[in-house]
């Protein structure tokens, strides 16, 4: 099979495709076996009726324009594979005039859109903000108290009332004029004063209730409960049946050899900066590799098509939809509690779906730009790592891709991350001061082109070169004899 580009405006492309007289009546041969499997002639077993009978019954010409009908989208989807297009839309067939032969080559020609071209700007040397990913003695001190928390023992107080930072032990019930509330009732219900886990009201309350003490608030009940009762008031009571305290672990080396293979404070508190510095740092690059990728993209400029938009944006609501669902969510739940659409959804996804289909033309171009290439050791290592992911056997996952023609995408996501890595690479970093200074500084330096500009344009233009002179003098000179010259011009003849 050929194809060449017969002609190209903008996005969209019109492909002359060549099938050669074998591939023709391979495919023909293909059909016939098909309808074979499918006749149901008298006096032969469902297919098994001769293909000479087939071919006399349906005809030869009939039988080739399905065959072509068959492999239309299969010859067009290799020729633009072949010519390196990534079609958008459903391609639009033209098969001429002439009834094609067998023993003949076939020819048709196909208009599609496809992705657009980019027009790269800047992508080596972006200045971007990279954080500072020092891990500082307050944080460690942070990880170390929710440490100490999870290790806290709980010791029953005497002789005091309930406490911020208090587990207190409850009976609670609430009602609605009188009625009980289904699902605010509880006896023995753990809680710890201030943390949020029951209503503020109730938690304001608790401070100062001492252990056989009981209290009822009003509490106004939020959307959610049933209708009947959602945003009214409830009667809310709570009995206090035991108060205990929080007491977290001294930092002492036997602590610490306690819960941890290490021996002292000093090391543990080493073995967490390290694993917090890691964890810093990888945040730090990969926002920084986000963010000059960012960078890179919007010097880039190209002309996107609304189809691959609006596909893009449907793409990302139906992740969305698959997203509630897997959360036991619902997409028309989530739309009545929102107060939204399904329309207005796309419309407010189109911006980040424009950008995203942006994002990846660009990198592929990057990538084109600088001859990066996936190696096959680079493609298993995806494979491997998806498959993980689905924890599925990467060889049956690598089948399914090549079977599906998804194997493709593996090869195009890689070539991506390798541009997104060269740019990254390339990239300049700033610390904010220094870039909060370039900006400052950029913003001067606009400040003064428009100034000089508007200076400019109150001045009256002067001509810089004798000859200019000597020609703007003479244009009044010039304005002045117009006229008169028009009017000779236009004078009738005697």
């Amino acid at each position: 099979m050929k194809t060449t580009l017969s002609e190209r405006e903008g996005n969209t492309v019109k492909l002359a495709v060549e099938v050669s007289s074998e591939e023709l009546q391979e495919a023909f041969e293909s059909r016939l076996k098909k309808l074979q499997k499918e006749a149901r002639l008298p006096g032969f077993r469902p297919g098994k009726a001769p293909l000479a009978m087939l071919r006399q019954r349906v005809g030869d010409q009939a039988i080739l324009l399905e065959a072509i009908d068959d492999s239309l989208g299969t010859w067009f989807t290799r020729g633009a594979l072949e010519l390196n297009l990534d079609v958008v839309d459903t391609p639009q067939i033209d098969m001429g005039d002439d009834l094609p032969e067998l023993g003949k080559d076939f020819s048709f020609s196909a208009t599609a859109t496809v992705m657009p071209e980019v027009e790269l700007g800047q992508y080596k040397g972006v200045e971007v903000v990279k954080e500072n990913d020092a891990v500082t003695a307050e944080e460690i001190d942070s990880q170390m108290d929710r440490l100490r928390n999870e290790f806290a023992e709980l010791k029953p107080v005497e002789g005091r009332a309930a406490e911020k930072g208090d587990f207190v032990t409850a009976d609670f019930s609430a009602e609605v004029e009188g009625m009980g509330v289904d699902g605010l009732q509880a006896t023995d219900f753990v809680f710890e004063v201030g943390a949020s886990r029951i209503f503020e009201e109730v938690e304001q309350a608790v401070p100062g209730m001492n252990a056989g003490d009981t209290k009822t608030v009003a509490v106004p009940l939020p959307e959610g409960f049933p209708d009947d009762i959602a945003n009214k008031t409830a009667d809310f009571t709570i009995t206090v049946k035991e108060i205990k305290e929080k007491i977290l672990p001294a930092l002492t080396d036997e602590w610490a050899a306690e819960i941890s293979e290490f021996a002292t404070m000093d090391e543990l508190r080493a073995e967490i900066q390290g694993k917090m510095q890691a964890g810093k740092t990888y945040q730090a690059d990969q926002k920084f590799r986000a963010q000059a990728v960012q960078a890179v993209a919007d010097k880039a400029s190209l002309d996107m098509p609304d189809i691959v938009v609006k596909e893009q944006a449907e793409e990302m609501l139906n992740d969305f939809a698959r997203s509630l669902q897997a959360q036991g969510a619902d997409m028309n739940a989530y739309m009545a509690a929102t107060g939204t659409t399904a329309e207005q959804m796309l419309e407010d996804m189109k911006p980040t779906a424009a950008n995203n289909v942006k994002t990846g033309l660009v990198l592929d171009a990057v990538a084109q730009a600088e001859g990066l290439e996936a190696s096959d050791e680079d493609i298993k290592g995806a494979v491997m790592q998806m498959a993980m992911a689905g924890r599925v056997d990467p060889k049956q996952f690598e089948e399914r891709l090549r079977k599906s023609g998804r194997y493709q995408t593996v090869v195009w996501q890689v070539l991506r991350d390798k541009a997104a890595d060269f740019i990254a690479a390339n990239a300049v970093a700033l610390t904010e001061g220094a870039a909060a200074v370039a900006e400052a500084k950029a913003a001067l330096a606009k400040a003064e082109t428009a100034k000089d500009a508007d200076k400019a344009a109150d001045k009256p233009a002067k001509p810089k070169t004798t000859r200019a002179k000597a020609k703007a003098e003479a244009a009044p000179a010039e304005a002045e004899a117009a006229p008169e010259a028009a009017a000779e011009t236009e004078a009738p003849e005697a």
